[in-house]
């Protein structure tokens, strides 16, 4: 073989084994976006569920162990029953008249994938009179034989008025992106964390809550990943990382942290991604004046490169009590 030919061969190989590889990742990205479309749909399809008041429907579109916090609820729902107390005492106060998905975006963590969305719900009341609502919720779906079910969700109505340092616009960017992380450990979990696995996630997450009171970038940066996504309490729009450490620097610069506590926490463990469902209670300070917060939340953690990251969160204020 002359070495002109051998050079061919090689680069043929080589060109070959470029091909190969991009062909493997327009597959992947095309699994992605269909993966996206069938979730999609599945929430449009629970939406509908509620027009027609089709319970059935409302049942097959979530899993036997769903958890998580609906509009209506007062503490952790867990399982169908729990979902379909509280879907009832919807169907029964409101009719649905039509809806709109106004912005998504979906994270895929192998067979889970995260939903964040901003709908609008139009429904008549028991009187007759016609309304719409802004709704912001965080879905939890998981893949089994294939189909995605809905296995966790923390939605709730959009209410106005600021917060934690609202006053920026910033939000991620539109357009439904869709983004993929696979780490070495992704399946080092499964079902179960150990009481030692428990105590580090709880710790880390406190240290996320302390740390962005304090303003302290540093661990902000180290605990929440570049693609953290978060809704706030009292905030209308979305934070990414630079919106969550600019909300940090806003309360930080008059605001003081009295009082941190979580009464209950519940966890939902896929593999390296794990759901927690909280209730919360935190005092703080400010020109003298005394406030007390009170509300409910879902957080993503995801564990990467030997720790717990922060990717996104949903909180949601229930009471907020002010105190000379």
């Amino acid at each position: 073989m002359s070495r002109v030919g051998g050079a061919t061969i090689v680069a043929a190989f080589l060109i070959n084994g470029a091909c190969a590889e991009k062909k493997n990742y327009t597959l992947e990205a095309e699994g992605m976006d269909k993966d996206r479309q069938q979730i999609i749909e599945h929430i449009h399809g629970i939406f509908q569920a509620f027009l027609r008041q089709d319970r059935e429907a409302l049942r097959r579109t979530h899993t036997r162990d769903w958890i998580g916090f609906q509009g209506p609820s007062e503490k952790i729902e867990r399982g169908i029953e729990d979902y379909m107390v509280n879907a009832e005492k919807s169907l029964r106060s409101l009719q649905g008249t039509g809806y709109e998905l106004l912005d998504t975006e979906v994270q895929f963590f192998g067979d889970i994938a995260l939903v964040f969305y901003v709908a609008r719900y139009d429904f008549r009341n028991r009187e007759g009179r016609e309304g719409s609502m802004g709704l912001r919720s965080i879905d939890i779906y998981r893949r089994e034989d294939g189909h995605w079910n809905q296995s966790g969700s923390h939605i709730t109505p959009i209410r106005p008025g600021g917060g934690w340092g609202e006053g920026s616009s910033t939000s991620p960017d539109d357009g439904g992106a869709v983004g993929r992380w696979r780490t070495g450990d992704e399946q080092a979990m499964a079902g179960e964390l150990t009481s030692e696995q428990r105590r580090e996630l709880l710790s880390v997450r406190e240290s996320v809550w302390r740390a962005w009171f304090t303003n302290d970038e540093s661990a902000l940066r180290a605990l929440v990943p570049a693609e953290a996504i978060a809704m706030d309490p009292g905030v209308a729009a979305w934070a990414d990382r630079a919106e969550i450490l600019r909300r940090s620097t806003a309360f930080a610069s008059g605001g003081k942290l009295l009082r941190l506590e979580f009464p209950e926490t519940r966890m939902q463990v896929f593999g390296n991604v794990v759901i927690l469902y909280t209730t919360f209670l935190f005092e703080t300070e400010r020109d003298g004046r005394r406030t007390v917060m009170r509300g409910r939340g879902t957080e993503v953690f995801v564990h990467r490169g030997g720790t717990w990251l922060n990717s996104g969160w949903h909180l949601e204020p229930e009471t907020e009590d002010e105190r000379p």
